[in-house]
């Protein structure tokens, strides 16, 4: 269920203490590849203290046309969440810190879609301390760091499991992934280091949409990418959750080729990047120092390592 919270009273008059500033909102500095879709803000103590949410092209008043979101707020220290793009991301039980999540709707069949939007979804926390009277306090939410991690998998010599397997014959690569988060806690939305989703039930598969490049890298024939939530610890060990993916390579009809399974035991974090090869028999991670080197269309924009 999505709560939209309730402006708590403020005992300033007409002064603001406090401003989110995005850039990307901002009509003075928005292009059509520099801007955000929405934005959500949560602002924290131990329950929700203020909360605003706006959508292109931000014109809901004067403040907000030029990319500031203000607040007033009671001297303290609070926890600022902002995301942006968040298209089919569901907001729950936002009205107290610990319960705070986001994620994919859950699903009785424990089946699930990874957004289009993921590979643009960003957040940004901040922890700002009120006093007053004092200065404004401004944050700037630059979103310039995803939240999903991205696996990128190149392929080679796929003909000796099966002669149709080549660049040519396919027209898609579905991606069936295990192992996954599906949904988020703020809590656990620290840094990106040490940030890690979580997942519904262990049972939870999630499709994945992929795009497919040839010659992506060295010699490899083709490859796909597509964007996951980050790792998921297990509770007990605090080790991190293997992901699984089953790749079922489609030919130019839709139908299924040949399909099978690779692991991913590395922990994907956010806004990062794991690079893995494989001849559908042994998978190794591949040592790329940057996207470019990969394929430079793939990345539209920054990627430059983790962090929010």
């Amino acid at each position: 269920m999505l709560f939209f919270a309730s402006c708590t009273y403020d005992y300033f008059e007409d002064e603001t203490n406090y401003v989110v500033y995005a850039p990307k909102a901002s009509s003075e500095l928005m292009t059509d590849d520099y801007r955000i879709e929405d934005i959500h803000i949560y602002v924290y103590k131990e329950t929700l203290q203020k909360q605003k949410t706006a959508s292109y092209p931000f014109q809901e008043n004067t403040r907000m046309k030029f990319g500031n979101f203000n607040f007033r707020l009671f001297p303290g220290s609070y926890l600022t969440y902002c995301f942006a793009n968040t298209a089919d991301i569901h907001f729950y039980d936002m009205e107290t810190y610990q319960d705070a999540a986001f994620g994919l709707q859950e699903s009785k069949s424990n089946e699930y879609r990874y957004p289009d939007s993921l590979a643009l979804f960003s957040t940004e926390l901040k922890p700002p301390v009120i006093d007053y009277p004092a200065p404004l306090k401004t944050d700037t939410a630059y979103f310039n760091k995803r939240y999903s991690g991205r696996i990128c998998v190149a392929f080679e010599k796929l003909t000796k499991l099966n002669p149709f397997l080549t660049y040519s014959n396919i027209s898609e690569v579905k991606i069936e992934a295990t192992g996954t988060g599906t949904y988020q806690r703020l809590s656990l939305l620290t840094d990106s280091v040490n940030t890690r989703s979580s997942r519904y039930s262990s049972s939870d598969k999630v499709k994945v949409r992929s795009n497919l490049y040839e010659k992506p890298y060295g010699d490899y024939d083709f490859g796909i990418d597509g964007y996951f939530f980050p790792s998921i610890n297990e509770e007990e060990s605090g080790s991190t959750i293997p992901i699984s993916l089953t790749l079922d390579f489609l030919d130019r009809n839709g139908v299924s080729i040949h399909a099978f399974s690779i692991s991913v035991t590395e922990t994907l974090h956010m806004n990062q990047t794991i690079y893995l090869g494989t001849d559908g028999l042994s998978t190794l991670v591949l040592e790329i120092g940057g996207p470019e080197q990969w394929d430079p269309e793939i990345v539209p924009g920054d990627d430059g390592g983790m962090g929010i």
